[in-house]
């Protein structure tokens, strides 16, 4: 009866090892997905890009695209066109929340820390834009 009860413990343990393994080495972290769509900003990656992005970031760039007569891919490619860096912002305080996230973004023009937000889509990371800017109208809104 005990050896059936280890036995069981150790499946157990050894599912969860394997569970947690796999979640590690999937390379999607909010930290990691903003590396790779600046890299793709840099490179002008266009499909990069899109990899990093939320649905519904697409579907604002969407109609971002619409409203000035452009392709979509055409305002991805202009996303960065105002930065000089060639240097990756700092980051911080990566903060997970079931499927939601953030990270503390360094604007290097103002100083400060900007929450970038994510979220997890088909089991990866994306950037979420659109609740960045849903953001940040709430907070003009309130000033």
């Amino acid at each position: 009866m005990k050896i059936r009860r280890l036995g069981n413990v150790c499946f157990a343990l050894s599912l969860v090892l394997a569970v947690s393994a796999c979640s590690l080495f999937s390379g999607s972290t909010p930290t990691a997905t903003f590396k790779k769509f600046f890299d793709a900003t840099k490179k002008k990656d266009v499909e990069g890009m899109r990899k990093s992005l939320s649905k519904g970031s697409l579907e604002m760039f969407d109609k971002v695209a619409k409203q000035q007569n452009k392709t979509t891919d055409e305002i991805l490619k202009d996303v960065d066109k105002e930065s000089k860096d060639e240097k990756l912002p700092e980051t911080r305080n990566e903060k997970i929340d079931g499927d939601t996230a953030t990270l503390e973004v360094k604007n290097e023009k103002t100083g400060k820390w900007d929450s970038l937000p994510f979220v997890k889509e088909d089991k990866e990371w994306k950037i979420a834009f659109d609740k960045f800017v849903e953001n940040m109208l709430k907070e003009l809104q309130s000033k």
